[in-house]
């Protein structure tokens, strides 16, 4: 990972109750940070559906997600929620009656804001780290 200059991580128990608590958490530290309004619920919504990912389809073997907030040398927002559970997700080609939205969502955000998100292996815990990059300038469209 990059340096960088402001760095937050913290952990959320994988069960659906602890969801706002991770949501709450990434907007205090990103406004405390001074990021953008529209930024911050951006990466609210990410960092909510990750964790809700965890919950949903990992916390059999992973009890707790991690979170990881950076802002990153080359003015981008770092968001990356880790679980132990080894199983890379997808998202579905389409919404389905048992969930199936939620890569689909945080997909759509990051290409609306010309970022990135990219998968990595949990060599620790076996599990994986999916990691998003976005922005913090207007990038010209």
């Amino acid at each position: 990972m990059t340096s960088t200059a402001m760095h937050h991580d913290f952990q959320v128990i994988s069960q659906a109750e602890h969801v706002p608590l991770a949501r709450r958490e990434t907007v205090k530290v990103l406004a405390d940070w001074g990021i953008p309004e529209e930024i911050v619920g951006i990466a609210c919504l990410i960092v909510s559906e990750l964790v809700t990912n965890v919950v949903q389809h990992a916390a059999v073997l992973s009890p707790t997600a991690a979170v990881t907030l950076a802002v990153e040398e080359q003015a981008a927002l770092l968001l990356a929620v880790a679980d132990a559970h080894p199983l890379k997700p997808k998202p579905l080609p389409a919404a389905h009656g048992l969930g199936g939205r939620g890569l689909l969502l945080v997909d759509a955000l990051v290409r609306e804001v010309h970022g990135r998100s990219e998968v990595f292996p949990e060599t620790a815990t076996g599990g994986k780290r999916i990691v998003v990059h976005l922005p913090l300038a207007p990038v010209a469209a």
